[in-house]
C-alpha cells in the first residue's frame, strides 16, 4: 500500500499537482490491519490442526458441515465460520486501500496526460493546416504572376509582329514609290528628249557645239560624277530594302540621298 501511495505521489508530481496523504487515521488503518486478530487464531488448548475450508454447499451441491462436526465437533466449525465473517471486512478494507491509489491514478492522471497529448496533436494539426494554406496562397500568387507575365509576353510579341508587318508594308510601299518615280523620271526624260529633237528640227533651238576647253571637260566630269552617284544611291536603296526585308526588324531607317 505504501508503494502505491508513493507511486501516486510521483504521478501527481509529474502532473504538476499536490497530493495530500489524508488524516492520520487513514494511515493507521494498515497498521491495525497488520496486527493479528485474536479471533482468527484457534485456541491453543485444543491442539487441533487447521483443516482447509471446504466449498459452499450451494456451489458444490454437497454439505460438508456434517463431516466437520463428525471430526472436531460443531463448536470448531462455528468458530471458523465466525472468524471468516470477521475477517472479510478487514480484507475488503485492505483490498480497497490497495486498489484505490491505482484506480485514482487511472481516473485522474491519464486524463490530464491524454488532454496534453491531444492538445499537442491539435496544435500540430492547426500548424500544418495554416502552413498548407500559406503554401496554397503562395502557389496561387505564383500562378497569377506567371499568367500575367505570359500575357505580357504575348502582348509584346503581338505588338512586335504588328510593327514588323507595318515596317514591311512601309518598305514595300517605298519600293513601289521608288519604281513609280523612276518610271516617271524616265518618261520625263524621253519627253524632254523628243521635245528637244522636235525643236531642233524646226530650227527653234540650235545645237550647242561641243567645247574642247577645260570648262567643257569639267562639266562632263561633273555630269558623269552625278550620274555615278545616282546609280550608287539607287543600288544602296535596293540593297537596304532587301536587308530590311530579310532581317525583319521593327525599326527601319530609310535614307534618301540626292546628289547636289
Amino acid at each position: 500500500m505504501y508503494e502505491g501511495i508513493d507511486n501516486l505521489k510521483s504521478l501527481y508530481d509529474r502532473a504538476g499537482k499536490t497530493f495530500s496523504g489524508g488524516p492520520s487515521a487513514a494511515q493507521d488503518v494498515p497498521r491495525r490491519t497488520a496486527q493479528p486478530d485474536p479471533v482468527r487464531q484457534p485456541s491453543v488448548g485444543s491442539g487441533a490442526p487447521k483443516y482447509p475450508r471446504t466449498g459452499d454447499s450451494r456451489a458444490t451441491g454437497r454439505d460438508n458441515s456434517s463431516d466437520v462436526r463428525s471430526r472436531r465437533g460443531g463448536s470448531t466449525a462455528a468458530q471458523l465460520d465466525s472468524a471468516g465473517h470477521r475477517e472479510s471486512p478487514l480484507m475488503e478494507v485492505e483490498e480497497e486501500e490497495r486498489r484505490s491509489p491505482h484506480d485514482h491514478v487511472d481516473r485522474c492522471v491519464p486524463e490530464s496526460f491524454f488532454d496534453r497529448v491531444t492538445q499537442g496533436l491539435r496544435d500540430d494539426l492547426e500548424h500544418e493546416r495554416n502552413r498548407r494554406l500559406q503554401m496554397a496562397d503562395t502557389a496561387s500568387k505564383h500562378r497569377a504572376e506567371f499568367a500575367f507575365a505570359q500575357l505580357e509576353n504575348e502582348r509584346s510579341l503581338t505588338s512586335l509582329r504588328d510593327e514588323l508587318r507595318v515596317a514591311r508594308g512601309i518598305v514595300d510601299r517605298s519600293r513601289d514609290e521608288i519604281a513609280a518615280l523612276q518610271t516617271l523620271v524616265d518618261a520625263h526624260h524621253r519627253e524632254h528628249k523628243a521635245l528637244c529633237e522636235m525643236l531642233e528640227r524646226k530650227g527653234v533651238l540650235h545645237r550647242k557645239k561641243q567645247r574642247t576647253d577645260r570648262t567643257a571637260k569639267a562639266d562632263q566630269r561633273k555630269t558623269w560624277d552625278a550620274f555615278a552617284s545616282y546609280v550608287t544611291i539607287q543600288s544602296c536603296i535596293h540593297c537596304l530594302g532587301d536587308a530590311i526585308h530579310e532581317m525583319g526588324r521593327c525599326t527601319w531607317v530609310v535614307v534618301y540621298c540626292y546628289p547636289s
